[in-house]
């Protein structure tokens, strides 16, 4: 097949493609184009979004990780702590509070 026969075939086939498109977009509804205008989110829309998202989940984490900063919230889970346990389970807590604030993984983490 010689180039202008390629050409003509390609040309023909798209023609076919954007007739059968017209029927699609006609048959799904006055209210249904999804081919026309821009996307709807830009790379820095997306970008936002995700760490917004991020900065969401990173706040109610700190918040789970803050409510074990109670010794009486321990207690009522870790009833036969011994007061140095007890003291080290709260300190933790409040250290993977102030971490996941940060953003940073904890010391010691990959």
């Amino acid at each position: 097949m010689s180039t202008s026969e390629q050409r003509k075939q390609w040309a023909a086939h798209l023609a076919d493609e954007g007739r059968a498109l017209e029927v699609q977009q006609r048959a799904a509804g006055a209210t249904h184009s999804p081919t026309e205008g821009p996307l709807p989110h830009t790379v820095i829309e997306l970008e936002s979004a995700v760490a917004a998202a991020v900065a969401a989940e990173r706040q109610r984490c700190a918040e789970i990780a803050d409510s074990w900063c109670l010794e009486a919230k321990v207690l009522e889970s870790f009833a036969d702590f011994t007061q140095g346990e007890l003291r080290a389970a709260v300190a933790t807590a409040r250290a993977a509070a102030t971490e996941i604030r940060k953003g940073a993984a904890p010391p010691g983490a990959p």
